[in-house]
């Protein structure tokens, strides 16, 4: 694919300072220059690396923030968010999907309604009354259960596993290996031991969520699991049975959030944080990797550590005790005995 710096400039919002060059691939800084390519600079710190032995004239263009000062020797757009501009450079600059086809060696039961433009990978089952709607593809070995529903344009990777009844909505993107409406960790105990609670419930992932690899998202006991428009979901993730996640939600890699937990619009996990069952995290919390969450966190704060509490908190317990081996050898310093009462005047 090759474009220009004038187009590139027009559909990032930003201003073009140099003369209009033709690029044709998005480069890592660290490639260093490469003919008709364009790189995204994030930081003065990144640049000046860069100035350091890089022949910058032969670049495409580079991106730059606004508040870079002057253009570079190439041709430079200036933009006011570069990470931003590296997201939408990443759209245009990424493979162009097939044709949409279905495979003769999909299973697709006759009651599957298939909208316009659907791609069925090979060896994938579609069980009964699933719909599956307009420019959705269904990867290699995937498994849509009976009654599950895909909202248009929603893509599932190779080897996913939607139970029956759970309902996707558009633009949705599951990568592979997440399994979605499984049974909750359920059970009662008596006498013979843990008696199963069959999960009668579903899932419901609304717009434009994405799912990273091998992730697990249970379905309800009897009412459902709820994944917010917008959220996104890192790879080996756990979400348990009647969990909420509002809109927005970043939830990073090997993190688990126990069953009927509440995370509000905009709350972001770090990684591998474990989230405790029946807790609230309020809007716009965030709690860093590693955390263990026991207790409900209250809207726009941050915590840390194990259990979790506010982050100032943590940080300011942890300087404590890093000072207790130096304290304790004070105490247990022997005690000095004045020159005088050693000779007795």
């Amino acid at each position: 694919m090759t474009l220009d710096t004038d187009t590139l400039a027009r559909t990032l919002g930003g201003r073009l300072a140099g003369e209009n060059r033709p690029v044709s691939a998005l480069i890592d800084p660290s490639q260093g220059a490469v003919a008709g390519g364009v790189m995204v600079i994030e930081s003065p710190a990144q640049l000046e690396g860069l100035l350091r032995g890089t022949a910058l004239h032969t670049l495409g263009a580079a991106v730059v923030p606004a508040g870079l000062g002057a253009a570079l020797p190439c041709p430079t757009i200036f933009v006011e968010e570069p990470r931003l501009a590296f997201a939408r450079l990443s759209s245009l600059f990424a493979p162009p999907q097939p044709e949409p086809a279905v495979s003769a060696d999909a299973l697709i039961h006759p009651g599957t309604a298939l909208g316009e433009g659907v791609s069925v990978g090979p060896g994938a089952v579609i069980g009964e009354g699933a719909s599956i709607g307009p420019g959705c593809r269904v990867g290699p070995g995937c498994v849509v259960g009976e009654g599950a529903v895909l909202g248009e344009y929603t893509v599932l990777h190779a080897n996913v596993t939607l139970y029956p009844g759970v309902r996707l909505g558009a633009r949705v993107i599951l990568h592979s290996g997440v399994v979605v409406g499984a049974d909750g960790f359920g059970y009662a105990f008596s006498a013979q031991g843990a008696l199963k609670i069959h999960h009668l419930g579903t899932v419901v992932i609304e717009d434009d969520v994405e799912v990273g690899a091998n992730s697990c998202i249970d379905r309800g006991t009897l009412g459902e699991t709820r994944i917010g428009t917008r959220s996104k979901i890192d790879n080996l993730c756990q979400i348990g049975h009647n969990v909420t996640l509002g809109p927005d939600c970043i939830v990073a890699g090997a993190s688990a959030i126990g069953g009927s937990t509440v995370l509000e619009r905009g709350v972001v996990l770090g990684g591998a944080v474990a989230v405790k069952d029946h807790v609230r995290l309020g809007v716009g919390a965030r709690v860093a990797g590693r955390s263990s969450v026991t207790k409900s966190v209250p809207a726009g704060q941050t915590w840390a550590g194990y259990p979790a509490k506010p982050q100032r908190k943590w940080v300011r317990e942890l300087y404590l005790l890093g000072q207790l081996d130096t304290l304790w050898k004070r105490l247990n310093a022997p005690a000095k005995v004045p020159d005088e009462a050693v000779t007795g005047d």
